[in-house]
This record gives C-alpha cells, structure tokens and sequence, in this order.
C-alpha cells in the first residue's frame, strides 16, 4: 500500500480539503523554481480519516512539535467556532462563554500565552462574555468565538518554538488559513446549510456556508466565501457571585482580623445568634438564580487572490472580515446580602445551620432586600485584516518571501442596563442541604448554630418579600407574595458602556538561501506594531462641589430610591417572567421545595424602566478617566536561522538552529487626573479647564531588547519511529490591561474608612520569560496510525501583584488625582497593590497521543478508528495569602493539570459518524485578593467534560446531509472560590444543541 501523505524531498505539504465537499482536493505549493505542473502532487482524500491521515503525515514530517487541523474537521464536526475545532489538538483545553469555546489554553498553560495569527500574520480578537464569565476582553487572549470554523481550511499549532517564528507564544503558535483558489481545480461551488435548536432557549435558528472559487490554470484564481449563523443560547442556573467571612471582632491592624479590609457585609446578631458564635461564618454575597439568554448573529466573509505572473512569483491577497453581534437578556432574582454595612442595612440571624468548614449552608435571615433584576447588553465585535504576500524564487537556491498586513479589531459594548425592583426588610430562607426545607426553616427560630451538609448544586429558596420574621407560609403563599408588585419598588437604574479599539500593522520579509541539499540557512526581519485604546462610561458618579471638589450623597445608578415612591412603585413596573417572554428550569433542575420557579418570579419590566428614566440625569453614563487609556507597542526583530539534514548511524537527522533579537518599545497614556475632579468623572480641574477635552495625558514609555535561540532535532530512530528535541527560549508579553499605567483609588470616608490604591503596572513591565525543553518520541506503528509521548520543561517568570503601606504627601497625592480635602495625608496609610515581575518558576508537563484506525479487526469493527490524546502538568507558583503572608504553593491561573479529548469515528461506504469527549480538570481563573473586605481568595472551575456527536450520509457525489448534537450530557459550568474551601460562585447549564444540515458542491 502507497502512503501519499507522506511527500518527498523539498516539497513541503500544503494540503487543502474543500468545504463542505465529500471529496477534498490537497495541492502542495512550488518550492523550487523549476517546478512545474507535473511536479505538483494532487492527492484524494475522503471523510473524517483521510483527514486525520494527512494531518499526520503533516505531523510526522515537521522538526519541532506540530499539530493540524484540515477542514474537513472543521468544516464537518460539530464546531460552533474555532474554538471548538481546536478542542480535539493534543494539549488544547477551551473555555466557554454561552455554550460555546471563547479561549484556549495550551499544554495547561493560560491563554495569554498562546500566540495567534491569521494567515501568517499577528492578530488581535477582543469580545465580551456573559457577566458570569468575565466581562470584556483585555489580555492578549485571542477570542476565537468571533470567527465562524467554516472561514478556514487548515489551522497548525506549532508547539514548540523557531527562530522564523515570531515571538510571543509561551506555550505555542496557533496560525489560521483562509481559503485560497489555488487550492481547488477550475471552478467550485460548496455550500453547507443547516438548521439549529437549542432545547433550553426551544428555539431554531439557521447557519449556513457559501463558498466559489475560480482557478485559471494556476496562473490567477479568486475565492470567495460566506458564513452566517444565528444562535439563541440560554444559560441557566444558580449563582452567589461570592462569599464573605463573618468578622464583628474586626479592629484595625490587629493581628486577629480574619479580613485585610473592613467588613462591608456583617449579620446582626439575634437571639442565640451572637457576634462571637458568628465570627468566621462564611455567608453568600448574593444568593439567586440567574437566567443568562443570549442571542448571537456570527458573519464572517473572506476573498482571496492569488496571481502566478511567471513559474517563480506567487502572490497572495487575503481579505478577512468577521463580526460578531451579541444581545444578552439577564435575569436575576436575589437576596442581596452583601455590602450592608454602609448601608447601614441590619440583616438578622434567625437560623443558622454550617457544616464542617464554617460555610452557612442553610440559613433564615431577616431585614434582608430581595432585588429582582433585568438586565441588557448589547456588544458588537468587529475584526477586519488584510494581508498581501508573496513567494520569489529569485534563483533556483533563493527564495523570498514577504508579507505586509493590516488588521482592526473593535469591541463596542453601546450598552448595559440594569434595572432592579427591590423589596427591603423582607425574610429569606435557603437551603444547599437536600434533607433541609427552606419553607420549613424561613418560620423557624434556632436554638444554636445547626449542621448541614452542603450536597446541592442548585439550593432551595424561600423569599418573603417586605415580610417580617415569625409567619408561617406555604410554598404557595410565599409565591403569591413573590409576584405581588405592591411589595416591591424600583431600587436600581444603571447604566454602562464600554469601547476598546485595536489596530496592528505587520511587514515582514524573508530569505531563505539553499547552500546544498542538507543546508538551508534562512534569515528575515519583521516589524510591527499594536495599538489600542479603552474607553470606559458608566452612572456610578456622585454628585460634585466643584468649588470644594467634594461628592456627596448615593450614587447616580441608586438615586431612583430618593424618588418620590409613586414615580417608583412596583406596581408600574412589575411584570412575570412568563409576561416577559422568559422561561425557567428547562435545563436546571429546580429544587421541589424551592417557592423560586419560572411561575414566581417577578421580574423588572426593562422597556417601561427606560421608557420612564433614559432622559433623567442619573441616567447619564459619564466617562470614568481612571478607566481610560492608550498603549502602543513596537516590535522590531530580526531572525537567522540555519536548518540541516544529514545522515546520523545510517538514519536522518534534521532540524534547524538559529536565533531571534528583538527591540521593543512601549508607550502607555492615560489621564491626567491632575484634571480630573474627585468623582473621577467631570474634567477640567486645574490646568485642565483651559484644554478642549477638559484634561490632558500622561505617557510612559519604556524598552527592553530580548534574545531568544532556539534549537530543534528530529531524528528518524527507524522507519516507524521519530524522536525529537527542542531547545529554547521564548516570551509573552504581559496583558494589554496590565500595561496601562492607570490607578483605581478607594478614598476613605467616613461610610468606608479603607484608604486603597491599585496601581497598573504600566510599560515597564517586563515580558514572561521561558527556558524550555521539549523531549518526544514517536511511534508510526501502522498506516494512519501513532503512539506518541512528549515530555516538557518550562521555566517561566511570572507576574504577581504586590501589597505594601504607604503614606503619601499631598503633592504625590495630587500627581495621582487624589484630594483628601481637609484631612492630613499623614494620618492616611495607603495600602498600594501592583503588579510587579517575579522570578521564574519550572513548569513540568507530558502529552501522550494514540491515534489508529482498526483495519485489522473483522467486520464490522474495522470501520471504527480512534484519536485520542492526554496532557499533563505541573505548573505550581509561589503565592502569599493575603491575610497571613504566607507563602503558598498553588496551582497557576488557567491552569488544568489534566485534559483529555477523545474522538471515536466510523465510516463506511456513504456514512460516517463520530463521538467526541473532551475534559478540562478544575482550575483556577484567578488569583483575586482585592476583595479584602469580604476575605475571597481566588476563584476557579470545576471540572467539565463535554460530549458531542457528529454524523453524516452521503447521499449522492455532491450531496450529503449531517445531524450534529452538542454537549449530549448537559454539562454545567461550574465556578467556585477560594482555594482553601470551594464555595459555590456559579453553577449553569446551557442544554443541548442540535443541528439538521445539508451540505452539497458542484
């Protein structure tokens, strides 16, 4: 049998497969300039295995660490996005935002250390994600759900570093290729049309593919291609957004404080139920369910052109346009129980129930405010790059290459509304514990401070609404008081808006020089440069003296409570959720004795809230200046490198060596706020009234030159088996946020005495730097088939936020904006957090891969195959507990110590099918200890394995029709915080997705 995916001699493989298409054609490109039409290749393939096959053979045939992705897996696997179709790459892990893949991470490092380009050049992708996962992109994260999977036809992921590559990927690069005409003979048309519900949301919405190509003889070809999709996707679930630790002793500086900050959530002690027997009870910030539906319209549109004036010039033009428009319905209903303290909002313990690690599990409080909230976002993603390139062989042992580009990526998030009904002095049960009745426990007294097992993902509620403590009810009194808007009074207008613009420029020109047929020494340079710009608004302004430049009173967003109660009754503005078009407990299993349902809640009529305040002036989202700013980065660098081949005891080694010297320069703006007065919203203090914006910036700029080698061997063991090693060093630059130089200050008052500066670290932070060793072997035991482990080693420096007391004289006061008014800035200790470099920590990791189709067993199981792959790593950092200093050994962020995919396929004759599995273990997001007040550290997810299913028949040449599902076993997402004890953030559930398609070609 002829193995064609495995090519000879000086041909590298350029293999292409049609979308949409039964049959896919794979055309290697020219290498040499004698090369002419007979020296090209052309190789069949068909279905999901050949795919497989060729990307092995990719695999086998590259030096350092390589994987592929061929469109045939992208194009005909259930994939909602790029993100998804990288699921199945050895050592990928994603994360998901609405029931699909946002970020990656590889080899169970964070995504920030993944390099990403498009079509050879860098590029930048910035969303926003539901408000349970984090909000807007502002790291060097590569958002992957913008792009739909059908934009592209090949996607390779270089693990392990070159010198030709550029820099930037810790962890690896990650290159995506749009489709070109010459990958296809004469002219071709595939499209791939197909129908999606989702059984949560219980609604179809359509997604489809186009794409035509025209190839003249090799000598001038266009391509064009289209994918559309829309996608309602409701999440759904239970969330506390945090807890807080129970600390009445709470005395400044002393040394049994179980918070760094003052507590802003504290119960009143009642009864039996005193501040000694409650201290270090941990309680929910904001207990709720929560609904989270969004609606999202994907539009990618790519063009390419490709000229071959002569046998020894191609060129290369590839325009990519892809927007991503989200609108975001939420729905909360919530017992707020945080941050009472300066509200000076008593909230009771009438029953208290903890379990072993002093987490109140189940509890009746009274005096509580129930809110129930809707809440709106809109964002709009918009990513457009253009890239020309070109190859000459200028002679038959010199090659050129170039490729000069332009890229934008802008995020705009025109709106967030909130609006929230509210219910004050009300009484509230709840219930994590199976065994206990919140119903029961809401009229119960306690005697002492109960036990109780925390065994529930979703907790039972029992709201009172404006009811004092000591009714009894039934679960249908309680919800005839829930929906009753008399109860009930308009509590929270806010309003928020969010801008971040990006831009880069990329040229790079290459040579590569044959010296004899075992040498190829290759040289280049590139430059580019990175600009981007946030903007950030919102009403949470106070109301300004701007002649004593001093704020007053609540916040713009809760100025509606001091309305006259008519203009806010519940009544005007009270509507179920069933009225509103919403729907509860599809995907969730709703507790029996939970009074919160679908046929409960009452929820906030968001139209009528803004039918009724949009023109008044808290309303108003004003510009928050110390949110705002500018950076600019340029990267100049420079590359030689020498690749080999030679015969080592009778079997071929190849590799490369080489090097890469890079200069880059940072410049980071932001506001003056010398200008800006002390609600941090109105410009034109000072000096800044005579300027036309009202304030004027401060820029830091900052250097540093880098030197990264690198060495890569393969080496042909015997026939079947490759080893490999890789040597090198290699950088990340620090998140884009991190390199702003803007401050977020806490000024005390007299409502909250903590005095808190957060300070960015700005452009003189200095890039993640690794040390790395990767160790492979390799084993091509059968046709299509590898055994495969890899051992790495990564030594890497880390980032780390650092807390010191300072105390400040007013002119540094006021070089940062901060005016004290008439208090002595010597009587004021700072506590100052910044993010600062430390020392590089190891990093040990393997990933082991078996992939074989099973030819040898009889039928019908011969028609089965297999690819699967492992990683592991160990990936500890040294962290200093907030409270104690004591330094911990803990698991870095994003970091999984195991993943797993699985894929199990069968083709015969016209069908085809397949099961995915992939795993990501718990992690933790991020290492959070800003939230002193309430003594969370840290917060991460659980782990979350998900199973798809993909099948297709083929029922002419041309024509095929698919049935896909997504997540058959209705994973939840699971999130939780603290490291020491997993306390329940969120746990949701988006139901399962199902997609009716045809697909066809002609």
């Amino acid at each position: 049998m002829t193995n064609k995916a495995f090519l000879p001699g000086k041909l590298s493989l350029a293999i292409w497969l049609a979308l949409g298409s039964g049959s896919v054609v794979a055309q290697q490109q020219q290498e040499t300039k004698t090369a002419t039409e007979q020296d090209v290749e052309v190789i069949q393939v068909s279905g999901y295995r050949g795919s497989l096959s060729l990307a092995l053979s990719a695999k086998r045939e590259a030096v350092g660490s390589k994987e592929t992705i061929l469109a045939e897996d992208l194009g005909k696997f259930p994939d909602l996005n790029v993100a998804d179709s990288l699921a199945r790459i050895p050592g990928v892990a994603i994360e998901q935002d609405a029931g699909e893949g946002r970020q990656i991470s590889l080899r169970g490092l964070g995504a920030t250390f993944v390099k990403t380009t498009i079509n050879g050049m860098e590029s930048a992708s910035a969303g926003a994600a539901t408000d349970a996962s984090g909000g807007a992109n502002k790291s060097r994260a590569f958002d992957f759900n913008v792009f739909a999977s059908e934009l592209f036809t090949q996607i390779d992921v270089n693990k392990t570093v070159a010198a030709e590559l550029e820099d930037g990927g810790i962890s690896g690069n990650v290159n995506l290729q749009t489709a070109r005409p010459f990958q296809y003979q004469d002219s071709k048309f595939a499209y791939n049309l197909n129908a999606r519900y989702n059984d949560v949301a219980e609604e179809v919405t359509p997604r489809g593919s186009l794409m035509f190509s025209q190839n003249w003889d090799n000598k001038f070809g266009v391509l064009v291609s289209a994918a559309y999709s829309e996608g309602l996707v409701q999440s759904e679930g239970a969330t506390t957004v945090r807890w807080s630790v129970n600390n009445p002793s709470w005395v400044k500086d002393s040394a049994d404080n179980l918070l760094t900050a003052a507590p802003v959530t504290q119960l009143s002690p009642k009864g039996v139920y005193t501040n000694e027997n409650m201290e270090g009870i941990w309680l929910p910030r904001i207990p709720r369910y929560s609904i989270f539906n969004k609606q999202q319209d994907r539009l990618g549109l790519t063009a390419a052109f490709q000229y071959q004036p002569t046998d020894d010039l191609l060129l290369n033009l590839d325009v990519l346009q892809a927007k991503l428009d989200s609108t975001m319905d939420e729905f909360q209903y919530s017992a707020l129980l945080r941050g009472n303290v300066s509200s000076k909002t008593s909230i009771y313990a009438e029953n208290l129930l903890v379990d072993a690690n002093n987490t109140l599990v189940a509890a009746t409080l009274s005096g509580v405010p129930i809110r129930s909230e809707a809440r709106q976002d809109v964002s709009n993603s918009d990513f457009n790059q253009m890239t020309f390139s070109g190859d000459w062989h200028a002679t038959d042992a010199l090659k050129i290459s170039f490729l000069a580009g332009t890229g934008k990526s802008d995020l705009d998030i025109p709106y967030q509304r909130t609006f929230g009904l509210d219910s004050f002095n009300s009484t509230f049960a709840y219930s994590y514990d199976s065994s206990i009745d919140p119903i029961s426990l809401l009229s119960q007294t306690g005697s002492s401070i109960g036990s109780a097992s925390m065994n529930m993902n979703m907790p039972s509620f029992a709201f009172a609404p404006a009811q004092a403590f000591g009714g009894s009810y039934s679960k249908e009194q309680l919800q005839q008081l829930m929906l009753d808007p008399s109860l009930y009074s308009l509590g929270l207008v806010r309003n928020r808006s969010q801008q971040i613009n990006s831009e880069n420029n990329n040229f790079s020109l290459n040579f590569a020089y044959e010296l004899n047929d075992e040498l190829t020494l290759k040289w280049g340079l590139n430059h580019r440069t990175f600009k981007t710009a946030n903007v950030q608004y919102d009403n949470g302004w106070k109301v300004l003296n701007t002649s004593t430049n001093k704020t007053s009173g609540d916040a713009a967003e809760a100025l509606v409570q001091k309305l006259p109660a008519a203009e806010r009754a519940g009544a005007l503005f009270g509507i179920s959720l069933a009225d509103a078009g919403q729907h509860f407990g599809n995907a969730a299993s709703i507790p029996g004795n939970s009074t919160l349902d679908s046929n409960s809640w009452l929820t906030t009529d968001y139209q009528k809230v803004y039918n009724a305040f949009s023109a008044a002036d808290f309303f108003v989202a004003k510009q928050r200046y110390n949110a705002t700013y500018d950076i600019e980065e340029k990267v100049s660098g420079v590359f030689v490198q020498l690749d080999f081949k030679t015969e080592l005891a009778g079997k071929e080694l190849r590799g490369n060596i080489g090097g890469r010297y890079l200069d880059n320069e940072n410049t980071s703006g932001i506001v003056n706020l010398d200008h800006i007065y002390a609600d941090g919203y109105t410009a034109g203090r000072g000096a800044g009234a005579d300027l036309a914006d009202g304030y004027g910036w401060r820029y830091t700029n900052s250097s540093n030159k880098d030197f990264l080698p690198s060495l890569n061997l393969a080496y042909d063991l015997t026939e079947d088996v490759v080893a490999r090693l890789s040597l090198a060093k290699a950088i990340t630059r620090p998140a884009i946020a991190d390199l702003a130089s803007a401050i977020k200050v806490n000024t005390p008052d007299s409502k909250d005495p903590t005095a808190t500066i957060e300070m960015g670290a700005g452009p003189t932070l200095m890039p993640y730097e690794s040390d790395q060793i990767d160790l492979a072997l390799e084993w091509y035991f059968d046709d299509e088939a590898l055994l495969a482990l890899s051992v790495f080693y990564k030594d890497i420096t880390g980032l780390s936020k650092g807390t010191t007391s300072q105390v400040f004289s007013r002119e540094q006061l006021s070089q940062l904006g901060i005016d004290l008014g008439d208090t002595d800035p010597a009587t004021v200790t700072w506590e100052v957090t910044q993010l600062m470099n430390t020392p590089a920590e190891g990093v040990r990791g393997a990933e082991f891969i078996y992939q074989q189709p099973f030819s040898f067993l009889p039928e019908p199981w011969n028609h089965f195959g297999i690819q699967s792959n492992l990683t592991w790593i160990d990936y500890m950092k040294d962290l200093a507990d907030p409270l104690t200093d004591v330094t911990l050994s803990l698991l870095a962020e994003e970091t999984s110590r195991l993943a797993y995919n699985t894929t199990l396929y069968y083709e015969h004759g016209d069908f085809s099918a397949r099961f995915s599995w992939n795993f990501r273990e718990r992690y933790i997001k991020e290492y959070l200890d800003k939230y002193k007040d309430e003594g969370n550290f840290g917060r991460g997810y659980e782990d979350k394995g998900q199973l798809n299913f993909s099948s297709r028949y083929k029922v002419s040449k041309n024509l095929s029709v698919s049935f896909e599902a997504i997540n058959l076993t209705n994973a939840a997402t699971e999130q939780w915080s603290d490291v020491y004890t997993s306390r329940p953030v969120e746990y949701l559930l988006t139901g399962r997705q199902f997609l009716v398609g045809v697909r066809g070609t002609f």
